[in-house]
């Protein structure tokens, strides 16, 4: 086992965002745990009046760590610190795994307590007009060869049907669409290697095919599928598995800067763009997903699969007390039976 004085804590950082990698965390996430873990260790090495190389996991005492996180934290959002605290525990847990640390010291630590709050979703008229405006900018192209409406329509659909991330809609390859047209199901790649299968039904399909049919007109494959000319075959099923289920105006997979500004402008058409929280687009459509599907009796466990969350915890924010999904499952507590009634009493095995 190597000596806690002699590892050097950059080196383990490096080894620590390896097994991110290796797990198939996205870019996006390995870069934000790197520019956190990175960050504390400045302020690490800038206490000691040292630079970052030198240090070593002998530095990581309770002490110093609180200094580093109180220095971090000063230019920075409580949300950012919650996040950098949290890569900070994972790592930490790493390297007592590692048999480096004899353990975590981030217990100590203290965090930026998590604001309440309950995610601002579009209330079903929005949707409405969301939808419609999509509708009629496909019956009615603008002729801008920027504008795809029925891409953009499959976007939100997509979105608005499986409730999935940004980064797990852009990751999306034909080859996730499993089963037929009448019952297609989406595999989703999601958060820590969650994997997750989504059902959808078929006017998902109509829209998406008539997408894809679209996007093979304006983009022609460069190596035609032996099941092209396969009409009995689902559009998806007779491309490459590999391609991307979502391009840009470029006919490459579309990026994260395209898909937020698509999904603005649709907001924008729609005349919904004042009712989305701030900072949320694609994200938005997430949340709305989420709340429909508690507000129309989705249990917890359903939500956490759907949504591909570890915890029920992280999907109690969806669902309230007051919503009549819940009050609807309460007021059928047989005991409301049983105390309603002057002549029946509850024997409790005590006389």
């Amino acid at each position: 086992m190597a000596s806690r004085d002699e590892s050097g804590l950059l080196e383990w950082v490096a080894s620590y965002l390896e097994t991110l990698q290796t797990a198939k965390r996205s870019a996006h996430t390995v870069k934000a745990y790197r520019l956190d873990l990175h960050g504390v260790c400045a302020a690490l090495a800038a206490a000691r009046g040292a630079v970052p190389a030198e240090l070593t996991i002998a530095d990581l005492t309770i002490r110093a760590l609180r200094t580093a996180f109180a220095t971090f934290a000063r230019e920075r959002q409580p949300a950012s610190v919650r996040r950098a605290w949290s890569v900070w525990n994972n790592f930490c847990n790493f390297l007592v795994t590692e048999r480096l640390s004899e353990g975590n010291p981030m217990a100590s630590i203290t965090q930026p307590k998590r604001p309440e709050h309950t995610p601002k979703a579009f209330k079903p008229a929005a949707v409405g007009q969301l939808v419609d405006t999509l509708t009629h900018d496909t019956q009615h192209p603008s002729g801008s060869s920027r504008d795809w409406p029925q891409r953009d329509l499959a976007l939100v659909a997509t979105l608005l049907l499986t409730g999935i991330r940004s980064e797990e809609l852009i990751s999306l390859d034909l080859g996730h669409i499993l089963g037929g047209i009448d019952a297609p199901i989406l595999r989703v790649h999601g958060k820590g290697a969650i994997e997750r299968e989504i059902p959808l039904e078929d006017s998902w399909t109509a829209i998406v095919s008539t997408y894809l049919h679209e996007r093979y007109t304006r983009f022609p494959p460069l190596r035609r599928s032996v099941l092209a000319d396969r009409t009995d075959l689902p559009v998806w099923e007779r491309h490459t598995p590999a391609d991307p289920l979502f391009v840009g105006a470029d006919g490459q997979r579309i990026t994260r800067g395209t898909l937020q500004y698509r999904v603005r402008r649709m907001y924008r058409r729609a005349g919904i763009e004042s009712e989305r929280k701030r900072g949320a687009l694609a994200h938005a459509l997430r949340h709305t997903f989420a709340t429909s599907l508690a507000d129309n009796g989705a249990t917890m466990v359903e939500l956490q699969q759907l949504l591909g969350h570890r915890s029920l915890q992280t999907v109690q924010i969806y669902t309230s007390a007051t919503n009549d999904a819940v009050r609807h499952a309460a007021r059928h507590n047989p005991v409301y039976g049983l105390l309603g009634g002057s002549d029946r009493t509850v024997d409790d095995g005590e006389s």
